[in-house]
């Protein structure tokens, strides 16, 4: 009788270890679908604000305005290239553009031929036609970007590509300068692999954490105009 009365009691608790088992299988599988589509493993939030922080706040060179604050498009992006230009130049921006056009909260970007449309003017030149269009600070540059704003809100913009360069590091500035464009404008010194990388790389293509700070920048609960402070806030409830 003891031995039926023991072996009841084992099978008892193996079917409650199963059963709690289960339950945090169940329980860890759904702490994990219940993170953001922001979340990326592995990567804490602190890091994700130092790095938005470093690279939406501040300009390499300021002309005038507050570049301290928030700036991004509300309006749709209509872009003009002129210039002579390879294949893989247009792939490359076609493919980039595309993806930007993906994400949630992105007024859209467009190629447009119409001369009187574009908020967004592409060059593609050699040095000497770069420098004449943005300036001799842009000297030692492979690219350049600057815009123009009012009231926080990103609405003209210039981007020129050196052409007397090779097509892969050329390739990479396309991304970069685009990526700068949208309000994302200085580059880090804290990530090598990342398409704006200020010491020399030539990634062809966008990191996930890269990819995340489009996707931030231009969520609706991000606004412009927002200081470093209001967006780490608003990046901490988002994130997870």
């Amino acid at each position: 009788m003891k031995k039926i009365i023991t072996f009841t009691i084992i099978l008892l608790l193996l079917g409650t270890i199963t059963v709690l088992s289960i339950f945090k299988f169940l329980q860890i599988k759904n702490n994990k679908e219940q993170h953001s589509n922001f979340y990326i493993e592995g990567l804490d939030v602190d890091d994700v604000i130092i790095y938005f922080n470093e690279v939406a706040f501040g300009a390499e060179i300021i002309n005038s305005g507050n570049p301290n604050v928030l700036q991004k498009w509300k309006d749709p992006i209509y872009y003009y290239i002129s210039g002579e230009y390879t294949k893989e130049d247009s792939e490359t921006l076609i493919n980039f553009v595309s993806f930007l056009n993906t994400i949630e909260g992105f007024p859209g970007m467009f190629e447009t031929k119409e001369l009187s449309k574009p908020n967004l003017n592409i060059y593609f030149g050699d040095k000497e036609n770069m420098l004449a269009i943005l300036g001799k600070e842009f000297d030692a540059m492979d690219g350049g970007v600057t815009y123009w704003y009012t009231d926080n809100i990103i609405n003209r913009g210039t981007i020129c590509y050196r052409t007397d360069i090779e097509q892969q590091v050329r390739n990479s500035v396309i991304i970069e300068e685009i990526y700068n464009v949208l309000g994302l404008i200085q580059d880090t010194s804290l990530r090598e692999d990342s398409i704006i990388y200020s010491g020399f790389s030539m990634p062809q293509k966008l990191t996930k954490i890269d990819e995340l700070l489009i996707k931030l920048l231009y969520n609706k609960e991000l606004k412009n105009g927002m200081t470093p402070e209001e967006c780490k806030k608003v990046i901490q409830k988002l994130y997870y």
